[in-house]
């Protein structure tokens, strides 16, 4: 939950919207005690929840807790336990902020998709009537894919947890190599990438009613009858998608780089097109000893009109007119 917590989409936006490095730094250490503050409102209506005597109000018996309605009890807490226009705008505000939440959720995963995966990975020369269509596709889908998953999970903090539990095991990796690890390539990540997905997925989600493909050590069934993972598979995922990214990237740049494989086959862009003459200035050839300096172009003076102005050291001037051997042979 901590460390799946970091590399979120949101939170980066934010930061790197940040007029500055000290100003996001200070956002994001209010925003954490922000965090601290209105958790305090949920822990009270959970507090009051469990405290109440259900038989007494509208609600009956058996209670929330029995009824397996727990992570439900805000709304049932803002319905039997408020006045009529305290639960009517509370559970407004709980719908528009679900639906405000969901749509922007939604929209943003389409057009990251869009972008920094279709356009950049596969179709760089897309047009924006293509990327529009890519767009709408994806929010079908993605949106689909929500509604199946909300439908199966038993809780919101399921929901949570798992999506945390994916940005752990998939993102979180990706977000070392990038910051810290020189080096790393697009190859490599969607090695790393694919190797977590996998990891994730054979290990079974009891939220999903997934069963596992691989039983780790000490794995046992549940009473649906769906087997639990006692071993830290997750962790393991999350360490061989940051190593598989990390050993694949130096593998690619050491086939390509060797000549072991051609240019061609480069079709990601992520190591020859770094130290292409397209793609670099003369003084980064020069910098990263790609290129030797008699192999750059030529580049011809810029010719002022007068001799005199292209000239800008005037001691040089003053040194020949002043110099008794110049003089001299000059009189000769």
């Amino acid at each position: 939950m901590t460390l799946g917590g970091i590399p979120w989409q949101a939170y980066f936006q934010r930061v790197l919207s940040s007029s500055s490095a000290t100003y996001a730094q200070v956002l994001s250490f209010l925003a954490a005690f922000g965090c601290i503050v209105m958790a305090f409102p949920a822990i009270l209506i959970g507090a009051i929840g469990a405290s109440t005597a259900w038989n007494e109000t509208e609600y009956g018996v058996p209670d929330p807790m029995t009824k397996k309605e727990a992570d439900m009890i805000l709304p049932i807490v803002l319905q039997y336990l408020c006045p009529v226009y305290i639960s009517f705008f509370g559970l407004g505000a709980v719908s528009a902020a679900v639906m405000s939440s969901a749509d922007s959720s939604i929209l943003s995963a389409s057009s990251m998709f869009a972008r920094n995966i279709y356009q950049l990975s596969f179709r760089q020369n897309a047009s924006d009537r293509e990327l529009v269509w890519v767009m709408r596709i994806t929010i079908f889908l993605f949106g689909a894919s929500a509604t199946a998953m909300a439908l199966l999970a038993s809780s919101v903090y399921g929901l949570w947890y798992l999506s945390s539990d994916l940005v752990y095991i998939i993102i979180f990796p990706q977000l070392l190599c990038v910051l810290f690890i020189k080096g790393t390539n697009t190859y490599g990540a969607i090695a790393g990438y694919l190797f977590g997905l996998v990891l994730r997925i054979t290990g079974g989600e009891p939220y999903l009613y997934l069963q596992p493909l691989i039983y780790y050590p000490g794995c046992y069934p549940d009473e649906n009858n769906i087997y639990i993972q006692r071993f830290p598979f997750k962790t393991l995922a999350m360490l061989t998608s940051f190593f598989t990214n990390i050993v694949v990237s130096y593998l690619a740049k050491y086939l390509f780089e060797s000549g072991t494989l051609p240019p061609k086959l480069d079709f990601l862009d992520a190591v020859v097109a770094r130290y292409s003459r397209e793609h670099m200035d003369k003084a980064t050839l020069v910098k990263s000893d790609n290129i030797v300096l008699n192999e750059l172009a030529p580049v011809n003076p810029r010719h002022s009109l007068t001799l005199s102005s292209t000239f800008t050291n005037k001691e040089a001037f003053n040194y020949v007119d002043s110099s008794p051997e110049l003089s001299n042979t000059e009189d000769n």
